[in-house]
């Protein structure tokens, strides 16, 4: 006799399965959506920024700006052409760079608040 109500039961919960799982699959949709939108504005967005910035950068860059390559601090002596710069690293030592490998340009009040805090040391 027990056997025959849970065969009733599962054949019940069978049939009502379908109605549920519909909205369950919406809401799933739904949640996707909203971790996408998450992932795009905190970690897609502020990247694609950060890399137009850089890029904005690079191609700001003109003779006689200090910058940072590899670690190391120079002096851009000459703009080759779009892709390469000749940089003075130490003296009597240039070496060409391509403007990609360029991680930062160091600006004139950085270097002037190095100076500033060294100063008061």
């Amino acid at each position: 006799m027990m056997f025959i109500h849970s065969a009733l039961a599962q054949e019940a919960a069978a049939a009502t399965a379908p109605a549920v799982s519909e909205g369950n699959g919406m809401r799933m949709l739904l949640q996707l959506a909203v971790i996408f939108v998450i992932f795009y504005l905190f970690l897609i967005r502020p990247q694609q920024k950060r890399m137009k910035a850089h890029e904005k950068m690079l191609n700001a860059i003109e003779k006689g700006a200090t910058v940072i390559v590899g670690g190391m601090e120079g002096i851009v002596t000459k703009v080759l052409n779009d892709r390469e710069l000749m940089v003075k690293i130490a003296d009597g030592v240039e070496v060409k760079v391509l403007r990609g490998y360029i991680s930062q340009v160091v600006s004139e009040i950085d270097i002037l608040d190095e100076k500033t805090q060294s100063q008061k040391k």
